[in-house]
C-alpha cells in the first residue's frame, strides 16, 4: 500500500502546502477586510465566507473519490494548482457580492483538493511516521499562514487591496511548479466507471470509533475556524480600531506561535493533564478576549493553545485510517461533519454578534475546544 516513500517527494507536498496557504492565509485576512472597507454588514460578510466550507464538503469527497482511483499527485496538478490561481483573479475583478461569492466557490475547490489528497501523500510517503509528519504539515500551513497574514497587512497598507491580489496570482501560479514535479511517470488517468468510484463514498460501514473521530474534530472546527475566518479580523477592525498592518501582523505572530508550539506537541504524550490545562488556558483566554487591555496576551494564550492541541487531531484521524483501502475518502467522510460544523457556525457568527455581541461568542470557542481535547482523549483511550 505505502510507496512513493521518496523525502524529496515529501518537500514537495510541503512546498505545495506553504504555497497554497500562503495565499490563503493571505485571502483569509483580505477578503472579510475588503468587504468591511466597503461597509458590508458583518452578517452577509458571513454568508459569503460560508460558502467556502459548504462547497467544500461536497468537492472533497469527489475529488478524494477520484484521487483513490487515478493517484493524489494528478488532483495537485490538475485541480489544486489552477483553482488557487482562477480564485485571486476573481477577487481581483469583483465588485460585487455575487462575484466575492464566485470566488469562494472557486477557493473551495482549491481548499477541498488539496485536503482531498494531502494527507494521503503524507500518509503514503512516510508510513512509519505518519502522524508526526501531518502534524508537522500543519505547523507548516500555520507559518504559511503566518507569513500570509503579514504579507496581506503590509500589503493592503501600501499597495491597496487589488495589488496585494494581483501579487498573490503571481504567487498561486508558481504552484505548478512542485505539482508538476509530483507528477507520475505514467500521465495516463485509468478510466474508472462514475458508479464505482461514487459506491466508496457510501458512509455505511465504518466503525463507531470513525464516528467518534469525526466528532471530536468537529468541536476543534467550532473552536478555530469562525475565530480566525471571520471573528478576528472583524474584532480587530472594528472594535479595537486597529489599523492593517498591526492586524497582519497579529494574524502572522497568532499562526506562527501555533506553529512552533506545534513542533512541541510531537515531543509530548496526550494525557488527562495536558488536556485539562489546554482547556483551562483556552475557556480563560477566550472569555476575556473580548478586553481590549488584554486582547493580544489572550490572543497569543489561543495559539498556543492551538498548536498544542494539534496532536489529538492527527492521532485520533491516524487511528481509524491507517489502514483504510480508500484513504482519501475515509479522510473526507471524516471530515464531513466538521466541514457542515465550519459552515454553520460561520455563517450564523455575524448575526449572533450583532445580538450577543463578540464576548458570549468567544466564550463559546473556547468551551468547543475543551470539549474537543477531553473527547479526543477519550477515543485515543478508547479501544
Amino acid at each position: 500500500m505505502w510507496v512513493n516513500r521518496c523525502p524529496y517527494r515529501l518537500k514537495r507536498v510541503n512546498t505545495i502546502t506553504f504555497l497554497n496557504y500562503f495565499v490563503s492565509g493571505s485571502l483569509t485576512l483580505i477578503i472579510p477586510l475588503l468587504l468591511l472597507a466597503n461597509n458590508v454588514n458583518l452578517a452577509y460578510i458571513g454568508i459569503i465566507l460560508s460558502i467556502l466550507p459548504l462547497v467544500f464538503l461536497i468537492a472533497r469527497l469527489f475529488f478524494a473519490a477520484v484521487a483513490d482511483y487515478v493517484g493524489w499527485s494528478h488532483v495537485f496538478l490538475l485541480i489544486n494548482w489552477p483553482s488557487t490561481f482562477i480564485s485571486c483573479c476573481i477577487y481581483f475583478l469583483a465588485t460585487s457580492l455575487p462575484a466575492f461569492a464566485l470566488g469562494k466557490i472557486v477557493e473551495s475547490l482549491r481548499e477541498s483538493s488539496y485536503w482531498a489528497v494531502s494527507r494521503t501523500a503524507i500518509y503514503h510517503l512516510s508510513p512509519k511516521t505518519a502522524a508526526k509528519e501531518a502534524t508537522k504539515n500543519n505547523a507548516t500551513i500555520w507559518l504559511a499562514t503566518a507569513a500570509g497574514g503579514g504579507a496581506a497587512g503590509l500589503g493592503i497598507e501600501y499597495l491597496g487591496f487589488s495589488y496585494t491580489i494581483a501579487v498573490l496570482a503571481i504567487i498561486s501560479s508558481t504552484i505548478g511548479i512542485p505539482a508538476f514535479m509530483l507528477w507520475k511517470n505514467s500521465t495516463s488517468i485509468p478510466i474508472t466507471k462514475t458508479s464505482h468510484i461514487l459506491a466508496s463514498l457510501n458512509p455505511k460501514g465504518r466503525p463507531r470509533t470513525f464516528w467518534l473521530v469525526s466528532v471530536a474534530i468537529m468541536f476543534n472546527t467550532l473552536a478555530i475556524y469562525p475565530l480566525t475566518t471571520l471573528l478576528l479580523p472583524a474584532f480587530m477592525n472594528q472594535q479595537l480600531s486597529y489599523n492593517y498592518i498591526s492586524i497582519g501582523v497579529l494574524f502572522m505572530i497568532y499562526n506562527a506561535l501555533s506553529a512552533i508550539t506545534t513542533y512541541f506537541t510531537i515531543k509530548y504524550s496526550l494525557n488527562f493533564a495536558r488536556a485539562l490545562v489546554l482547556s483551562i488556558i483556552s475557556v480563560s483566554a477566550s472569555f476575556f478576549l473580548s478586553w481590549s487591555s488584554v486582547f493580544i496576551a489572550c490572543l497569543l494564550a489561543l495559539s498556543f493553545v492551538r498548536g498544542f492541541g494539534i496532536g489529538f487531531f492527527e492521532h485520533t484521524v491516524l487511528k481509524v485510517v491507517k489502514d483504510s483501502k480508500n484513504i482519501s475518502v475515509d479522510i473526507g467522510l471524516l471530515h464531513a461533519p466538521m466541514r457542515i460544523a465550519e459552515f454553520s457556525s460561520i455563517l450564523f457568527a455575524g448575526f449572533l454578534v450583532q445580538y450577543l455581541g463578540y464576548m458570549p461568542i468567544f466564550l463559546a470557542t473556547g468551551l468547543f475546544f475543551a470539549v474537543y481535547c477531553f473527547f479526543s482523549l477519550f477515543i485515543l483511550k478508547y479501544k
